[in-house]
């Protein structure tokens, strides 16, 4: 004994003794103190003399019931294990013993003693370090000699893992698990035990308790109740390490040489086999490690690999990352054993290839590749095979599993279904996937599947129509008219449409194509048209499929689907039931039948009858049934739009070809009065600019004028298409510049013409709809305003005496040329002189000519004569019977005159034709006549002195009588009011803003400009609402601005004050004046005329 050992000892001795004397929590504390400093050489060497008092008092009755001191035991017993090598057998399997019989207890569920959590962790953590310290030679002879010894540990190890609540404990419960199975990663190296006598022996204890250990170690990953992910993990960890060394390929037993003898004893087992009376094999019965005990243990661990590839959708990327290297060992180690595990390993493996961790999909697409690469050909069309049975059954179950609220079952689902198709269609020729989809019921399932996979839903605002159209706005980046039931996040729709493109780059891709177009012939459905739209998609579709695709895309009766729905059958008049005895909505007849309760009984009579059967009415064509009719087809339409773009993008500039039939469809849609088909037909024609190599949508346009020419012109001479070819004018005006008038002018007269037509009077509408866009492009082209800017002076100083002194200046100055003298001798001559002189003056006039020619106006420009005959056509319609039309003309009106403002010889000639029209329209409804003030006021901008005697005698009364009838009606109209949501209160505010202008444009003067006054005094009351308050005072402040002096005086009647407004000392010829217009002698009215006069007018 060396001097170090010898001085180790001498200090240790007394402490062991003190234990071993009297054990306490103390002495245990000073034991371990001292240990932790000795070196592991010393702690070696004196390994059996430490740990007798250890092991003495765990089967001491000393320490019974003690769980603290127990405790404390055990982990000083840990702390001396983790320094040594254990060399006693003997001493070995006495720890053993007692270390079980502190936590094992064959009462208890699960044989787990009744004892603190931290004694159970405490010896699970001292368990584990005795099996990793042990001399490996030991441990093989423990493993071979004393396999119920040790089963019995990692049963009562297992259920601690299972049935525990500590986490901490749990994970040493596993750890211990692996220690005892010889799997600890501290025994092995890169998952293999490197001794192979050592693996042997484990491998044979394992054969025995196997299908126990892994169920008890997959309830334990399964657990819903698992606090955290590094349970799962350690509990997977385990599985695969125990599973991959038991059933591990190289311990099959494989006979290569057949005998005879091997063919008898088939053929006699094949005999004596009775099918229908087949009993279960006992596994016990059969030979360990025999081709018969592998496959009964296959079909046992299969349910195992069941449940936890169910893993595959954790929430945790390292669970995720534990099962692919479970997946992976078995694929590639035990796939002969387990062959039937196989398809689910890849199935697990597969759908973690799209994992959002790189760590995990990288992992795992790198060991499917590897498994291809190297598997034989034979067991590589095994596989297939079975993934393909797996890919049926798969998508037999997506529609299942879409329609539940589990996003990433969802996920998982169809990153599997994404990982067969990738799988099934390589580069080998032909792909199996080809092969698979060539019976006709796996390729209509397929379609259907996933067909309801991205099932639709319905929602009311497809059917929207939009108010105003904006062709400018920025297109949708997304689908907004395509809402998906099942699919409810980015991610898994984005899953699907990669599906999609799949087929669509698959070998199969027309045999999947094939069978879409069979079942959209039959039902019309969009969820196919979604598919067929993503198939396109593909990075390398074939053209030809693309081309079929939109070839049944544009056929009429598909793209032309109903829209509209067919409004409620009517009531049947007299000619409609011509027998009123047999269909009477009063035709009842009582029938009581005498002493029973429920004898009263009340017939209707129907119609029925043989004689005269009624008359049903016929559904409007070109209309649906229903409104959920209506939404399937607006989707389908908004589809089968947005897949025309799909195309292009695919075909880029190869798409130049399909522009002859597709270009006016797309603009048709651009030009659509629903807001979702507009949308669509916005994202499909900006696509296909971009493909074709233009940088906007007019470019596009002018580059193929001569296309959607053709088509306009061609439907306008077709009824049934007269109001496509609308839509696609007015859609292709608004997208244009002044570049395309000439290839306009002519469709514009043939709508002129057509416009003329009783048989087209119900496209008038559309029509005036074209009118409308033409004179819009035309005044956005050459940049005419609605008004002429007004130069506004309200900086400027105003004198309110400038009238008068010009008026005073004026009468002495005539008083002074009056005076005959004082002109005499201003001017040298007299007045007789002067008289002749003008006479001989005007002789000379007289006789003489002008010999200057007239120059000859010059024509105005063409797009003036078209505008001319526009709005000459649309005065024929402005006393339509429908309000819309009427409406429209107004607009078209309005909208056009300004473009005459240059050339008066088309203007003034066009205002008087406008005139009587116009005024039939003041007696109309509301919102007609608010259209008629529009154009009134500007027409009054534009020709001014021209109508205003027209203006004062026939259309100003009836303002003036609306404003002053309605004054009553607004009286007290709060902002709560019914009164302010009607039409009449909106003429009010319209007549009020109208007025102000009329007034200034058609300078009035005198008596009318006093009765315009007079009509907006009732609104100054602070009674009135104030918008109409507010409308008023901007009124009086406009004509301040206008005429002061006319304002000024009739507001001082009005406000009717006892002040007195002294003259300026300036002025000296000026008298007092009694009552000002500053202030109201009534509070009703004195803030709103104050208002007035807090403004400097110009």
């Amino acid at each position: 004994m060396n001097a170090d050992l010898k001085d180790a000892f001498s200090r240790i001795k007394p402490i062991c003794d003190v234990l071993m004397v009297c054990p306490s929590p103390e002495s245990i504390g000073a034991f371990v103190g001292r240990v932790t400093e000795l070196k592991k050489e010393v702690v070696q060497e004196l390994q059996q003399y430490l740990l007798f008092p250890l092991i003495t008092h765990l089967k001491s009755s000393e320490t019974d019931q003690k769980e603290e001191l127990q405790r404390r035991l055990v982990d000083a017993m840990e702390l001396v294990l983790g320094k040594v090598t254990v060399n006693s057998f003997e001493m070995c399997m006495k720890m053993e013993l007692g270390l079980l019989q502190l936590v094992f207890d064959h009462t208890r569920p699960g044989m787990i003693s009744e004892i603190s959590e931290e004694l159970k962790l405490s010896v699970m953590r001292c368990l584990t370090a005795l099996l990793l310290s042990v001399d490996p030679k030991y441990r093989e002879v423990m493993l071979k000699a004393h396999v119920p010894l040790l089963g019995k540990a990692v049963y009562v190890s297992v259920h601690i893992a299972k049935l525990e609540k500590l986490r901490s404990l749990r994970l040493a419960a596993i750890n211990c698990v692996t220690a005892h199975t010889a799997t600890h990663p501290q025994l092995t190296s890169d998952y293999h035990i490197a001794s192979a006598s050592l693996e042997k022996v484990v491998v044979d204890m394992l054969s025995l308790i196997l299908p126990g250990v892994l169920g008890a170690l997959q309830d334990v990953a399964t657990s819903v109740d698992n606090p955290g992910h590094a349970l799962v993990v350690s509990a997977i960890d385990a599985m695969h390490r125990i599973l991959c060394l038991a059933m591990n390929n190289k311990f099959m037993k494989t006979n290569t040489n057949l005998t005879a003898e091997d063919f008898a004893k088939m053929i006699r087992e094949k005999e004596n086999k009775e099918v229908s009376s087949k009993e279960p094999v006992d596994p016990k019965s059969l030979p360990v490690r025999s081709p018969e005990w592998f496959a009964v243990a296959g079909e046992k661990l299969l349910l195992i690999t069941k449940s936890l590839v169910s893993l595959r959708t954790h929430e945790h990327f390292k669970v995720r990352k534990e099962l692919a290297v479970y997946c992976s060992r078995l694929l590639f180690e035990c796939n002969i054993a387990m062959q039937t595990s196989v398809p689910l390993a890849l199935d697990a493996l597969i759908c973690l290839a799209k994992d959002d961790y790189p760590e995990v999909s990288e992992y795992c697409t790198n060991a499917i590749n590897t498994y291809f690469a190297t598997a034989s050909e034979d067991n590589r069309t095994k596989t297939l095979d079975a993934l393909c049975e797996n890919f049926f059954a798969t998508l037999n179950t997506l529609p299942r599993v879409m329609n539940n609220i589990d996003s990433n079952r969802k996920l998982s689902s169809l990153n599997l279904v994404h990982g067969y198709i990738k799988v099934l269609s390589t580069d080998r020729r032909p792909q199996r996937l080809t092969c698979a989809l060539s019976v006709h019921e796996h390729v209509t399932g397929a379609c259907t599947a996933l067909a309801q996979t991205v099932a639709t839903q319905p929602d009311l605002t497809v059917l929207t129509q939009h108010a105003v159209r904006d062709i400018t706005s920025t297109p949708p980046l997304n689908s907004p008219w395509c809402k998906l039931r099942h699919l409810d996040s980015v991610a898994c729709e984005r899953r699907f449409q990669d599906i999609c493109q799949l087929l669509g780059a698959a070998e199969c891709a027309d045999l999947v194509l094939d069978r879409l177009l069979d079942l959209f012939r039959q039902t019309r459905d969009a969820e196919l048209v979604y598919m067929m739209n993503w198939m396109c998609t593909a990075p390398n579709s074939s053209p030809s499929l693309i081309r079929r695709i939109l070839n049944t895309y544009i056929e009429e009766d598909v793209w032309y689907s109903p829209l509209e729905v067919s409004s409620a059958e009517p009531p049947l008049s007299d000619a409609d039931t011509m027998d009123l005895s047999v269909y009477n909505p009063r035709s009842w007849h009582k029938d009581t039948v005498p002493d029973l309760y429920e004898g009263a009984v009340e017939t209707r009579y129907t119609d029925i009858s043989y004689s005269t059967p009624r008359v049903r009415a016929l559904a409007a064509p070109n209309t649906c049934s229903s409104v959920s009719e209506a939404q399937r087809n607006m989707l389908l339409s908004c589809l089968l739009t947005e897949g025309l773009g799909v195309m292009a993008t695919t075909l880029q500039e190869n798409y130049q070809p399909f522009l002859l039939k597709t270009l006016c469809l797309v603009l048709e849609r651009v030009g659509s009065k629903y807001e979702m088909l507009h949308l669509s037909g916005l994202k499909a024609i900006t696509a296909i600019a971009r493909a074709c190599g233009h940088d906007t949508v007019a470019e596009l346009i002018r580059c193929n004028a001569d296309y959607f020419t053709n088509q306009v012109t061609v439907r306008l001479k077709k009824a049934w298409n007269c109001q496509s070819a609308l839509q696609i004018l007015s859609v292709v005006m608004e997208y244009s510049d002044s570049n395309i008038l000439n290839y306009l002018y002519g469709i514009v007269q043939d709508v002129l013409v057509q416009s003329c037509d009783k048989y087209y009077e119900k496209d008038l509408y559309a029509y005036l709809q074209v009118f409308l866009t033409f004179v819009e492009c035309i005044r956005k082209w050459y940049m005419i305003a609605q008004r002429v800017p007004h130069h506004s002076q309200e900086d400027d100083y105003i004198d309110v005496l400038r009238d008068t002194r010009e008026y005073i200046d004026n009468v002495e100055e005539g008083e002074r040329l009056l005076d005959g003298g004082e002109f005499e001798q201003e001017t040298g001559k007299t007045v007789e002189e002067m008289y002749r002189e003008d006479m001989e003056r005007r002789d000379e006039e007289e006789l003489d000519y002008d010999d200057t020619v007239t120059k000859e106006t010059p024509p105005p420009p063409q797009y003036v004569s078209v505008t001319v005959t526009i709005l000459k056509r649309c005065l024929n319609y402005v006393a339509s019977s429908q309000r819309d039309n009427t409406i429209l003309c107004l607009q078209v009106l309005n909208t056009g005159l300004p473009i005459l403002r240059e050339y008066e010889d088309e203007l003034l000639p066009l205002v008087h034709l406008t005139w009587a029209p116009l005024v039939s329209l003041f007696e109309s409804e509301p919102v007609v006549v608010r259209r008629a003030f529009d154009l009134l006021v500007t027409m009054a901008e534009l020709s001014r002195d021209f109508i205003r005697s027209r203006a004062v005698k026939e259309v100003l009364p009836h303002i003036y009588k609306l404003l002053q009838d309605s004054s009553s009606a607004s009286y007290l109209q709060d902002v709560g009011s019914v009164y302010r949501a009607g039409p009449r209160y909106s003429l009010q505010v319209s007549a009020l803003a109208a007025l102000a202008q009329l007034v200034t444009r058609l300078a009035l003067a005198g008596a009318p400009l006093h009765r315009a006054m007079a009509a907006v005094l009732p609104y100054l009351s602070n009674k009135q609402p104030k918008p109409l308050q507010s409308s008023a005072i901007e009124f009086f402040k406009r004509i301040l601005d206008y005429d002061y002096g006319a304002a000024w005086y009739h507001l001082r009647q009005f406000c009717h004050n006892d002040e007195v407004l002294q003259p300026p000392a300036a002025c000296p010829h000026l008298a007092p004046v009694a009552g000002t217009p500053y202030s109201h002698a009534h509070a009703e009215y004195d803030h709103n005329v104050k208002s007035i006069f807090n403004y400097m007018v110009s």
